[in-house]
């Protein structure tokens, strides 16, 4: 997508990464200055069916942009706080092609078009909630950025190295599509962690998760931990089949953090609750 095609579609920044251009759309439900907002990253919607394909998850077809809308509404109303979706590349109106997903690429995105929407919409911060593949970009901006405040990754694979040597997935080492290794960070977003206006870092896992198994998840809070900063880990029940799917739960747990909830509060709220049991 042009940079001048990108400038006359509603909500979205062009940003330039490794000399590529990317037009990313985002869902705000109204103007905001002078907040924090809570932006909202998706998980991947590629995979392989039971033969090996490549297919689209089933949902991802379900969500056009005024359902996205809506969506954004209904959470902001809920959590009491402007909540951002963002579009990922190649997904939901954004250009690009999302098999560059959890990559250099991605994430350099990523982080020029959060700066660009913070001057746009005159935020005053992020708090950041990722599920599955975008849980990878949570700590990838929290890393870098002073002003996160709640930052809740849930069933990403944060020991991203291990994951793909697991599932015979090459990890790529060098260029703009170079895996992105949320445990190179670990150390970054510990710092983050302590001082006067710490980054709260909430890790949700459901510890029967099949499309990402625990063991590939909480390698990232102990690093961070041995770093000498702080995560929360909370133990509690995912939707659907491979118990993966937390984002309701996450969503909830961003919004709980940013109003001022107490960690142990937040624990005893969602740890040990099955897949379905979420606030009515």
């Amino acid at each position: 997508m042009s940079r001048e095609v990108c400038a006359r579609t509603p909500r979205t920044v062009f940003v330039e990464a490794f000399g590529e251009g990317v037009c990313i759309r985002y869902y705000l439900a109204a103007a905001a200055p002078g907040q924090k907002a809570l932006v909202f990253f998706t998980g991947d919607v590629l995979g392989l069916d039971a033969k090996g394909r490549r297919e689209v998850e089933p949902g991802y077809l379900t969500q056009a942009p005024e359902y996205i809308d809506i969506a954004s509404r209904v959470w902001t109303g809920r959590l009491g706080a402007p909540v951002v979706f963002f579009g990922r590349m190649g997904l939901n109106g954004s250009s690009g092609w999302h098999g560059d997903r959890r990559t250099a690429l991605e994430v350099e995105v990523t982080r020029k078009a959060l700066d660009a929407i913070k001057a746009r919409e005159g935020f005053t911060g992020f708090h950041l909630m990722g599920q599955s593949g975008g849980a990878m970009l949570v700590p990838a901006i929290a890393a870098v950025r002073d002003d996160v405040g709640c930052a809740v990754i849930a069933s990403g694979p944060m020991d991203f190295r291990a994951f793909t040597a697991r599932y015979g997935i090459t990890f790529r080492e060098r260029g703009p599509r170079a895996h992105y290794d949320p445990m190179a960070d670990a150390a970054r977003v510990a710092a983050t962690t302590t001082g006067t206006d710490p980054t709260r870092v909430f890790l949700l896992t459901d510890p029967t998760d099949t499309a990402v198994p625990a063991v590939f998840q909480a390698p990232f809070a102990t690093a961070i931990e041995r770093a000498g900063g702080h995560v929360t880990r909370i133990s509690t029940g995912g939707r659907g089949v491979e118990h993966h799917a937390l984002i309701e739960k996450g969503l909830f747990v961003a919004g709980e953090c940013l109003s001022g909830r107490s960690d142990a509060e937040i624990v005893a709220h969602w740890a040990g609750k099955s897949g379905d049991d979420l606030p009515r």
